[in-house]
């Protein structure tokens, strides 16, 4: 039976927080309240996702393999990955939601919490001992106390506890709790694409270039890129620009001049319109933007 994918996005959720468009931290039966869950639903989410579950029954279906809901047992979602609940009762836990712009917000060049890394291939399950439960559980309760409070550098501090959460969530991860990618070669290509453009996307910023390297045709690797990303080869390349443009011009006092020749630019004004066109905001206006937003945002 074919069922409708309903694309999720923080904004859809209709939060009061602050941060609601960037991190959301709820309850699971509020959670799925909002998104209107029921047998037939199935969901990609635009942000990553991780459930939390105190007491649960029933499963999960993530890119088409089952797990079982149990306590103790956490669920990572994936940006795009689609998922959907089977035979799940009145299940009790939490659910913590984050963009990737969010988690950068707080720049680090570790490639084991960098985004574009440490969140790649994490696993989708964890299943706890109880001495590890607690270790997690109260780093999480951490961020949902400094989630509900509304104070100076909230936001830095969220960010900050959210990558040690992440960490200590990979270090608990198991390897036989991965998924297999071994098998699946048009995965392999879609995780080498994305290497090499955390590579070289300073220097390649169109298709052809990477699919060179692959031994691709641009068109295979744009339809391999935009089935498993949901979008496009070369839209995947400009984030990644766009993603080091913002760190620069948010964690840095590098000029616009500097920041453009830094990202392989010859020319300030093609930066600018290149910034412009994924944001809709000049550097300059990005950078004073997100000034105002860290004194705002308390």
């Amino acid at each position: 039976m074919d069922h409708k994918i309903q694309s999720l996005t923080l904004s859809k959720l209709k939060t009061h927080s602050a941060m609601r468009n960037e991190f959301v931290i709820m309850p699971f039966d509020e959670f799925t309240q909002k998104i209107q869950s029921d047998s037939d639903s199935h969901f990609k989410n635009k942000f990553y996702t991780i459930f939390l579950f105190k007491a649960a029954e029933g499963s999960i279906i993530i890119d088409h393999q089952e797990f079982d809901l149990k306590p103790l047992k956490f669920f990572f979602i994936n940006y795009n990955q689609v998922y959907h609940f089977k035979d799940f009762q009145s299940n009790v836990g939490d659910v913590l939601m984050f963009t990737k712009s969010f988690y950068n917000y707080v720049y680090t060049g570790n490639k084991m919490i960098k985004s574009d890394t440490a969140l790649n291939d994490v696993a989708p399950y964890l299943l706890l001992s109880e001495e590890s439960e607690i270790d997690l559980s109260q780093t999480f309760e951490e961020l949902r106390r400094e989630y509900l409070k509304n104070k100076l550098l909230r936001k830095e501090i969220i960010c900050l506890l959210l990558k040690v959460f992440v960490l200590k969530y990979i270090r608990n991860s198991n390897k036989k709790n991965r998924i297999d990618r071994s098998l699946n070669h048009k995965k392999e290509i879609v995780e080498k694409f994305g290497y090499l453009v955390n590579h070289y996307y300073k220097d390649l910023k169109t298709t052809s270039k990477y699919a060179e390297k692959l031994n691709l045709s641009p068109n295979y690797l744009n339809v391999l890129i935009k089935e498993s990303l949901d979008i496009s080869a070369g839209q995947m390349i400009k984030n990644r620009v766009i993603l080091e443009a913002q760190r620069l011009l948010m964690h840095t006092t590098l000029s616009v001049i500097e920041i453009s020749y830094e990202l392989g630019f010859n020319d300030n004004s093609h930066f600018g319109k290149y910034f412009k066109s994924a944001t809709k905001y000049s550097p300059n206006e990005y950078r004073l933007l997100k000034t105002n937003d860290s004194y705002n945002d308390i």
